[in-house]
């Protein structure tokens, strides 16, 4: 059995951090590399990690700015590949809907939503819709008996808990300090992601699409008091591998 590797490319909420990017994680298995999210910046950082010519798969969360930021300029990108006469596929962005992500024959779209369940690569991939102001999708990939799931944007719930049970990895969005948050923003707090650890259990917590103010250390601290397990703070080329 092989190894799944996560490596955060983005780690912002809302918008980046001086030469950093928003949400965005690569998810690789069997020498197959699968985007969640692009957001701002995130082009730029992906490429320090792999060349993007040999990233196929996109998958888009929802089509708030700092998650899908980046899909016209990976769209381009790929346009210029194939002018080139570089041996590229075209790219296949996942979403709920199309937008403007389709430009054939460089890019196409696969709509997805709760209840699709799909094979992208090696990974199998299943979708939850999340409490959100707009159209949002939580994803869970599964190879080779090992798991990474993404929160994506959502308010906590048992569903989205139930949906993370017994992850190896846990990608689990934290947009507001302990009590700052509020459900009706369709976020989570430092309260509600270690709510959302206890209740799932994952291998590893790893807290992303964090605030652009303040300490994020005393998010770590928060979760840390009230979940015994393994977490991380998301950073820019932070490798996870299960």
């Amino acid at each position: 059995m092989g190894n799944v590797r996560v490596t955060v490319i983005g780690e912002s909420g809302g918008a980046p951090l001086a030469g950093g990017a928003t949400s965005c994680y690569m998810v690789e298995a069997e020498d197959h590399a699968v985007l969640l999210d692009i957001g701002s910046g995130a082009m730029s950082l992906v490429q320090k990690v792999r060349p993007f010519d040999s990233i196929d798969d996109v998958i888009i969360s929802h089509f708030h700015g700092d998650h899908v930021a980046d899909a016209g300029v990976a769209v381009y990108s790929r346009l210029i590949a194939m002018q080139l006469g570089r041996p590229v596929n075209p790219l296949i962005f996942h979403a709920v809907e199309k937008r403007e992500l389709e430009m054939p024959p460089y890019s196409h779209a696969a709509i997805i939503d709760e209840g699709t369940e799909e094979r992208i690569g090696p990974f199998s991939v299943s979708y939850m819709r999340t409490i959100h102001p707009v159209p949002c999708l939580a994803v869970r990939l599964s190879c080779d008996g090992k798991s990474i799931v993404y929160t994506a944007d959502g308010a906590f719930s048992d569903r989205i808990a139930a949906f993370a049970s017994s992850s190896d990895i846990l990608i689990a969005e934290c947009s507001f300090y302990p009590g700052i948050g509020n459900r009706d923003a369709g976020h989570m707090d430092a309260y509600d992601v270690a709510k959302l650890a206890v209740a799932a259990s994952p291998g590893k917590l790893v807290v992303s699409h964090l605030p652009i103010y303040g300490n994020r250390e005393e998010i770590l601290c928060c979760i840390k008091e009230r979940w015994k397990g393994e977490v991380l703070l998301a950073r820019p080329f932070l490798e996870i591998e299960v």
